[in-house]
């Protein structure tokens, strides 16, 4: 832990309950998460499965997860007796390192009965979630052309001059991508 700065070193040891890390590109969050989940799996005698780790993205993920691995793997070429770090090492796989959404994920997975959601669910793939927006879109269009709203009409004018509304719709799913 002698690389860490002061801050992050409390970052890693940090006892009273939960803890954010929040930092830029390249500050080393990625550094201290894994010696944070290490200094609990080792100190603290955590289980790996116990633990919560949200990155923003799957590499940073991975990434994790193979560093904490690697760093079992030393503390146990410097203790091969230690049962505590092999259980560790063990079940270092089960540790929820993951995204936001693949934590989601993995909740309604396991958890699917408790909110009434049919055990064959899945997500959309992109194809389908392109297919679905457009019809959402049309239904919306064909909604607001049959109240003919002024403001409505003098907007489809606006942006779909003549009878031709995929520029319109265009419009809208740029809009609707921007926003999210």
């Amino acid at each position: 832990m002698s690389q860490l700065s002061r801050v992050q070193q409390q970052a890693v040891t940090h006892r009273d309950g939960p803890m954010l890390v929040l930092a830029g590109p390249g500050s080393g969050k990625t550094l201290v998460l894994t010696w944070r989940v290490r200094y609990l799996t080792e100190v603290c005698r955590i289980n790996p499965g116990e633990i919560l780790v949200i990155t923003f993205t799957r590499a940073a993920a991975g990434e994790m997860k193979m560093r904490l691995t690697q760093a079992l793997e030393e503390a146990l070429e410097e203790q091969p007796e230690n049962d505590h770090l092999q259980k560790q090492m063990n079940l270092v796989h089960s540790a929820q390192i993951t995204t936001i959404d693949g934590f989601c994920s993995y909740v309604i997975r396991n958890y699917f009965h408790t909110i009434g959601l049919e055990p064959g669910w899945r997500t959309a793939d992109e194809g389908e979630l392109k297919l679905l927006k457009t019809d959402v879109v049309r239904e919306l269009l064909e909604e607001e052309y049959a109240q003919k709203r002024p403001e409505f009409l003098e907007f489809a004018e606006s942006y779909a001059p003549g009878k031709q509304d995929e520029e319109l719709e265009k419009w809208i799913l740029k809009l609707y991508e921007f926003s999210m």
